[in-house]
């Protein structure tokens, strides 16, 4: 049998290794041009989630103590998070709220084309009829209601059941 002298070499690899870096190097550049960009939009993005839809400011600061009184360490966690990824948190709330509202927007317009519109009032064509010529049917009397006599009345309580 031949054997085949496979030929290792170190050096081949460093080009791979220097475009991994290269790559990772680029990424923490984007992370960090839109964090920074977060960080300085990020007190209108907050103002803008609370006009948009206060609600979601509320929840999430619910959510934040809810964890701090089920489970204290996760809520400090969650409370030095949103600190120090403030930026991030607000732009994560304006998102919620914005697509909130888009929600609502779309399922009003759903209900609207399923259900119809509500109206106050109706608009009623005024019909003119000549009420003079309307005839009516003559009044009948109504007859009284007679009682029978339990003498009257046959033995049978099956004839009752028809009178």
């Amino acid at each position: 049998m031949t054997q085949k002298r496979i030929d290792i070499n170190p050096f081949n690899a460093i080009g791979a290794i220097l475009v991994a870096v290269l790559v990772f190097w680029g990424l923490s550049m984007v992370f960090s041009f839109v964090f920074k960009a977060l960080a300085f939009l990020a007190p209108v993005l907050l103002i803008g989630a609370a006009i948009i839809d206060y609600t979601v400011i509320t929840d999430f600061a619910k959510w934040v103590f809810k964890m701090l009184k089920e489970n204290p360490l996760m809520g400090i966690a969650a409370i030095m998070l949103t600190v120090f990824g403030f930026p991030i948190i607000s732009g994560f709330l304006f998102g919620k709220a914005y697509l909130r509202k888009k929600v609502r927007k779309i399922a009003s317009q759903y209900d609207v084309e399923t259900n119809g519109e509500i109206v106050d009032y109706e608009e009623v064509e005024d019909i003119e009829e000549d009420f003079e010529r309307l005839e009516l049917p003559p009044k009948r009397k109504a007859e009284p209601v007679r009682q029978k006599r339990v003498e009257e009345s046959s033995s049978d309580d099956y004839e009752q059941l028809f009178d």
